[in-house]
């Protein structure tokens, strides 16, 4: 529970700790609501007067025991005259909590460490240092990596399998289709001068069938498939050319 008088003080936070990029996955911001005294209100209605206050807090990877909590409408920072609260830096998580929704954290869940190795223990020793991703770990340097304790180093390396693997995945799916493009035209190829030789071989029997008639059997022939007979007295060079064509 926050001190009665919180409206009125100035929050003492290492705002440095939490000063960081929207992308930041180091911390993890959980929005709640909190009943605390109105400090103006009560001095002029001279009793207390209480009212409730959407609060964020913002559990940072490693830190146990320090979480930064500050009031949802407060200021973040100033970009380009643009005031920005809290609320808007962590605005997917905000919209979460406003609707009723379970406030899920940015970044790949741990689970995606299984093929790496990551146990349930280890998993468990994350959520409770508020580590809860693996792009979150992989940020993890000095104290805030030390407090993971001997499963810091494993840990670590672990993340940077995974990242080292997504950032390959491009340039590997890229060689697999290539791979694969290669295949597909051998395949094709392949095919091709299959059935060009089966034809040669077709032809080529074709021409052993013709060679081994007579004149008058491939007269014979050539009226058949074409419905008229070879005219004059042709040579038997020109008679297999037309049997072969016909």
């Amino acid at each position: 529970m926050l001190p009665h008088s919180f409206l009125g003080e100035t929050m003492d936070l290492s705002y440095s700790r939490v000063d960081q990029p929207m992308t930041n996955f180091a911390v993890t911001p959980f929005f709640r609501y909190e009943t605390v005294e109105d400090v103006e209100a009560s001095r002029r209605e001279k009793k207390q007067v209480m009212k409730t206050i959407e609060l964020c807090e913002m559990r940072i990877a490693g830190e146990k025991n320090y979480v930064p909590t500050v009031p949802a409408d407060s200021i973040w920072k100033t970009e380009n005259g643009l005031k920005i609260t809290y609320a808007e830096r962590f605005s997917e998580q905000y919209q979460q909590f406003k609707v009723g929704d379970s406030q899920s954290g940015t970044g790949t869940p741990l689970q995606q460490l299984r093929p790496f190795g990551i146990s349930d223990a280890q998993i468990s020793l994350c959520r409770a240092l508020r580590v809860y991703s693996i792009e979150a770990v992989q940020s993890m340097e000095g104290a805030s990596l030390k407090a993971l304790g001997v499963h810091a180093n494993e840990l670590k390396r672990m993340a940077n399998a995974w990242m080292a693997e997504q950032m390959r995945g491009g340039s590997v799916l890229s060689e697999v289709e290539e791979l694969r493009r290669k295949v597909a035209a051998l395949e094709a190829e392949k095919a091709g001068a299959e059935i060009i030789a089966e034809e040669a071989e077709d032809d080529a029997a074709i021409s052993g069938a013709f060679a081994a008639m007579t004149d008058e059997q491939l007269k014979a022939y050539i009226k058949e498939r074409t419905g008229a007979g070879p005219r004059g007295n042709p040579g038997r060079e020109t008679l297999l050319r037309m049997a072969e064509e016909a």
